[in-house]
């Protein structure tokens, strides 16, 4: 029995413990079976708690010989009859410790099996996620370096309610039997239906990795020929090193996954945990929360960047800019929060905020006599859902705008000139009079010519080129989206202009707007209503 080793670990004490109680428990009912008259009272079956506690705490063998030491200790040593001192025939106590050794095996054999299908799989013939926590907390103890490998099968589901139910157990199975080859069978585990886990043995070198790799990358490049078909499995493995960080076994086991949460959701490949990554993975998690109450709780606001029509030196409109200061005090950029509320399904009420205040907004300049178009940038989806621009309708109409206020911006990226249902809405939305710019041109996937398929009515040229306008190459370039852009009346818009000699570039290019610091960073709306004035009269400080 191992479990005597170490005296001064947790589980030494914890067995100490145990050893204690059960002593005293026989004790005291050795006790009780001599003062209430011997054996031939029913208090000697109190017997039966000691040794299936012992079955309990550490197995068969535990439970024979507590029943061998119950049996002997009741049998010669106590009466049968304590007042008239009639001693037990051998037949008797014999009998009963052969009771107790039966009920000590059979309760160890019993829990035992608990135990054992305890730590198994419901899926597969391997040991489940309890059995993985316990033996990375063994190693994790010892500070023994060790690498994790996280295998997550991302079609299984797929294959499973499409193909052949019984296949997603025969693919695992054959993926776990041809790792086993390579680092044993008890090496590997079943965390869930659809991901194995690898915790590397203790003689665990550079060639058993390579392996294991050569074994994921064959799923990665071939089908697999199984039940009559060939599927292609896709696998996204994580892997994560441990070199003795004070850390628990959930840890070390979620940071494996933390690695295979890296790339496409389907796209399978080899991933390494970094702590960066966890790190934004942290930020995500803490952003997500404050973000769903941040609308309630009034944090989100609008700024506006004004655009400058270079041409005739007139204010032209301005881009609906949302920004939010959560708690009151922190700034949290849109570069962060958006792509979150993308993934989270709430981009639509943030859309829906943008919007309402906008044309709120240009009311209140209305009513002061400042004629701004905005522009608003819209997603895809939003752009697409005929719920959404219907709502837009009726809150442009509720507040005695027109459509032709209003300018939706929409992101060449986002944009595939073949995507027949976005080209239709496109179209659909110029006819009732909406303006379309296509915003961050030249960092999508269109050529010029493809451009042109899609409607529009402005193009917004990209920071980028901006930034590198003063080289030659990137100028000519701008010179042949603008040049392009012009042929067929579209008016060219250059974003991020920030010193006099982009601005004196781009006039001498023809280009119709501007926008960036140069003029102006984006504003709250009583600012924009100063710089209106400032600018027409001629009053502008350029910073």
């Amino acid at each position: 029995m191992n479990w005597l080793k170490g005296p001064t670990s947790k589980k030494y004490r914890n067995n100490l413990f145990k050893i204690l109680l059960i002593s005293i428990l026989v004790v005291a009912i050795l006790q009780l079976i001599y003062i209430t008259g011997g054996t031939k009272m029913v208090f000697v079956q109190l017997l039966y708690i000691p040794i299936i506690l012992s079955s309990l705490f550490w197995g068969t063998y535990s439970g024979l010989i507590a029943g061998v030491v119950c049996g002997i200790l009741v049998g010669p040593f106590i009466p049968l009859d304590v007042p008239n001192g009639i001693m037990q025939d051998p037949i008797n106590w014999i009998s009963r410790l052969l009771i107790f050794l039966l009920i000590g095996f059979l309760t160890g054999y019993m829990f035992e099996r608990i135990n054992r299908l305890n730590l198994k799989s419901p899926f597969y013939n391997l040991p489940n996620a309890q059995k993985l926590l316990r033996d990375i907390e063994e190693r994790s103890k010892s500070k023994e370096k060790f690498k994790l490998f996280s295998i997550k099968l991302t079609n299984l589901n797929d294959i499973e309610k499409y193909v052949d139910n019984k296949l997603v157990f025969a693919i695992v199975d054959n993926l776990a039997k041809k790792l086993s080859h390579c680092c044993g069978r008890n090496a590997i585990y079943s965390y869930e239906k659809d991901e194995l886990i690898i915790l590397a043995c203790k003689s665990c070198n550079y060639d058993y990795e390579e392996k294991i790799k050569e074994i994921l990358e064959d799923y990665f490049d071939f089908p697999v020929s199984m039940g009559g078909y060939k599927i292609r499995v896709s696998l996204k493995v994580g892997i994560y090193e441990y070199k003795g960080e004070e850390i628990t076994p959930i840890e070390i086991y979620n940071k494996a996954r933390i690695a295979y949460e890296q790339g496409e959701e389907k796209e399978s490949g080899l991933y390494y945990y970094n702590v960066d990554l966890e790190s934004r993975r942290r930020e995500v998690q803490n952003i997500t929360g404050s973000l769903l109450e941040s609308i309630d709780r009034n944090e989100l606001y609008v700024m506006y960047q004004p655009k400058i029509d270079i041409i005739n030196n007139r204010i032209s409109g301005v881009e609906a800019l949302v920004r939010w200061k959560r708690n009151g005090n922190e700034h949290i950029g849109p570069n962060i929060f958006i792509p979150i509320a993308e993934e989270i399904g709430f981009i639509n009420r943030i859309a829906k905020y943008v919007f309402d205040s906008a044309t709120t907004q240009i009311n209140n300049w209305k009513s002061k006599g400042i004629d701004l178009k905005c522009s608003i940038n819209t997603s895809v989806n939003e752009l697409i859902d005929d719920n959404f621009t219907a709502w837009a309708k009726d809150i442009i109409t509720s507040k005695n705008l027109e459509r032709l206020d209003f300018e939706i911006e929409i992101t060449e990226r986002a944009i595939a000139y073949d995507d027949k249902k976005l080209i239709e809405k496109m179209y659909f939305l110029k006819e009732l009079g909406y303006k379309i710019s296509i915003d961050d041109f030249g960092t999508g996937y269109n050529s010029l010519m493809s451009i042109n398929e899609i409607p529009f009515d402005k193009l917004k040229i990209d920071k980028y080129f901006i930034d590198r306008i003063h080289k030659i190459e990137i100028e000519e370039l701008v010179k042949h989206f603008i040049e392009y852009a012009h042929t067929f009346d579209k008016i060219v818009i250059a974003e991020g202009v920030e010193t006099e000699e982009q601005l004196n570039i781009l006039k001498r290019l023809n280009c119709d707007e501007v926008q960036g610091y140069y003029y102006s960073k984006p504003l709250l709306p009583e600012e924009l209503v100063e710089f209106y004035i400032n600018f027409n009269k001629g009053n502008l400080i350029k910073k």
